[in-house]
């Protein structure tokens, strides 16, 4: 009988099981395949009882390309609230969001953080002073009824980014 069941193996799972399975490993990578620009990391807690996540790069204070006074906070209201869940639709959504900003800040600015906290996704970006609000709206363009808002700061010495670490990281 021990034989017999030796020859035996689980069937491989259906097509669109793979898929999901595929979809969360791919909202797990910080840098999501590649399409970020440096060495990214990820760090959960919680924050007032609910799940936090900040994705970071990580390479960033290291080498930065050129001086970038000014912290862009590109914030998107979620409708759903962020419980630690991935959802395909909604990261596609927020992907091709990011795509845009990345596409159209490229020369002018870098990612460096992004964070789920309960119905927020924000976006943080060290940007060179031609960035301003109307910029980024306009990268933006049409997002159908969303709640974004764009908030930019003076942050010359980077201490979001070395504060963000530090929490994050345990390093400066």
């Amino acid at each position: 009988m021990l034989a017999a069941l030796g020859g035996c193996s689980d069937p491989a799972p259906p097509a669109s099981l793979q898929a999901e399975q595929a979809d969360v490993a791919k909202a797990a990578d910080p840098s999501r395949n590649g399409a970020r620009a440096g060495r990214w990391a990820r760090a959960e807690s919680e924050r007032d009882k609910l799940p936090i996540a900040w994705q970071y790069r990580e390479d960033f204070a290291v080498a930065p390309p050129r001086q970038l006074p000014q912290l862009v906070v590109v914030s998107q209201a979620l409708k759903i609230p962020y419980v630690g869940q991935v959802d395909p639709a909604v990261q596609d959504e927020l992907a091709v969001r990011e795509q845009r900003l990345l596409d159209a800040l490229k020369d002018k600015a870098e990612l460096v953080a992004v964070l789920d906290w309960h119905v927020q996704h924000d976006w943080f970006f060290y940007a060179d002073a031609s960035v301003t609000r109307e910029t980024v709206q306009a990268a933006l363009g049409d997002v159908g009824g969303h709640d974004i808002q764009v908030t930019l700061e003076n942050d010359v010495n980077q201490k979001f980014y070395s504060g963000l670490k530090q929490r994050v990281s345990g390093s400066p």
